[in-house]
């Protein structure tokens, strides 16, 4: 063989092997990249189940979770593009059964003037709502919700927003009802019920007002109650008052010569 035979034959082994390995560094990336989008998609299916599934149902409206829902459907259809396994098809049947559901109906808690039980839960439903805030403006800005429904959807996320914030003032109004009495508290309920009310577009607070007026008659009729001890005292003071006054002033003498 000769020693021009001999290089092209090296030349063409290393061609070969360079095509290999570009061929092996290929499908390696191809493996990563598909790797990394099923984790990116996973990480957006969580992000947007947890919203799903945290937030308290009174929040939940049927056009926050059409949003919520064909989202995860969407996401579920390109998990399996990637990885078509029995799980992911079981996830994926799961959420079209969800989607198929009928939204619950909630009532506001019986008894109650907030729907949240303290100020941690009402933070926490505030975090919750400023998280699926950003995440429908990042949906809005990526042009995956038509404007019409992302104003929709965005003006109800704002409206619980204020609703929750309403209930912390409740919960402080209640606080302070606890450690100065109910005059004071007073001014602070009828603020938070005023806010309600113009809240109440559609009637759904209703049963919460009821609930807040009710409470607010009860500290009226105390705070009307302690005015009238209060004025009943003062009275009763000043009668002693004059009563003593009375007693000290100078009988009249009768003069008994005449």
């Amino acid at each position: 063989m000769s020693p021009t035979e001999t290089g092209l034959i090296i030349v063409a082994v290393v061609v070969v092997m360079a095509m290999i390995a570009f061929s092996i560094q290929a499908v390696e990336n191809q493996r990563r990249e598909r790797r990394m989008r099923l984790l990116m998609l996973k990480d957006q299916i969580r992000r947007a189940d947890h919203l799903l599934h945290t937030l308290p149902e009174h929040y939940i409206t049927r056009e926050i979770r059409d949003v919520l829902v064909r989202y995860l459907q969407n996401r579920w259809k390109q998990v399996m593009e990637l990885e078509n396994t029995s799980e992911n098809r079981q996830k994926l049947s799961e959420m079209e059964a969800f989607a198929a559901q009928p939204l619950p109906v909630v009532e506001h808690p019986p008894g109650s003037m907030t729907l949240h039980t303290d100020r941690n839960h009402a933070q926490r439903t505030a975090a919750l709502l400023r998280e699926l805030f950003q995440f429908l403006t990042e949906l809005q800005n990526g042009g995956l919700l038509p404007p019409a429904t992302t104003r929709d959807v965005i003006y109800q996320v704002k409206e619980a927003y204020t609703r929750t914030r309403i209930d912390v003032e409740i919960m402080e109004a209640l606080e302070v009802e606890q450690q100065r009495g109910p005059a004071p508290a007073l001014p602070r309920y009828r603020t938070a019920a005023g806010k309600l009310q113009r809240l109440n577009q559609t009637q759904q607070l209703d049963r919460q007002i009821y609930e807040l007026s009710a409470h607010m008659d009860k500290l009226q009729a105390l705070v009307e109650r302690e005015r009238l001890l209060r004025e009943a005292e003062e009275e009763r003071k000043r009668a002693e008052e004059a009563a003593k006054e009375d007693k000290f002033k100078p009988k009249s003498i009768t003069d008994y010569r005449r």
